[in-house]
């Protein structure tokens, strides 16, 4: 990186981040056609993955389709349903890996609290420039 000032070149320049287009995400390996099928979907549905997620996005395709065997023991789905839940939350696609709990906690309280005292002030100060 250049020390200094930035020059009006170099503020002009746009990178490739900046039209937020990724690359086609491929498996590293031949997926079953049921695991292609959960790989897919995750690659349409999540635009934050990157390249760097395939390996994790292939163990959770994996992973996904194997929970859907019909001859599964209930060892193994549990087995495979922590996987899931791990890749998941690693791959940020689940609720509590994308909210903040404070977050979440503050959406709750004010969904089931009503209006807040100075909402309803604001809304008065609005009817009364309104009637002017």
């Amino acid at each position: 990186m250049k020390r200094g000032r930035l020059s009006a070149a170099d503020l002009s320049i746009v990178t490739l981040d900046a039209t937020n287009n990724r690359p086609k995400l491929n498996p590293l390996r031949p997926l079953k056609s049921d695991e292609k099928v959960f790989f897919d979907l995750l690659i349409c549905e999540h635009a934050h993955l990157r390249r760097g997620d395939v390996p994790l996005i292939m163990g959770l395709a994996r992973a996904s389709a194997g929970l859907f065997k019909p001859d599964i023991t209930v060892e193994e789905f549990e087995k495979l349903s922590r996987i899931c839940m791990s890749y998941s939350t690693r791959l940020r696609i689940t609720p509590q890996s994308r909210v903040h709990p404070t977050t979440l906690g503050r959406r709750y309280a004010d969904q089931h609290t009503g209006p807040k005292p100075w909402d309803r002030i604001r809304d008065e100060a609005d009817n009364d420039d309104e009637d002017k």
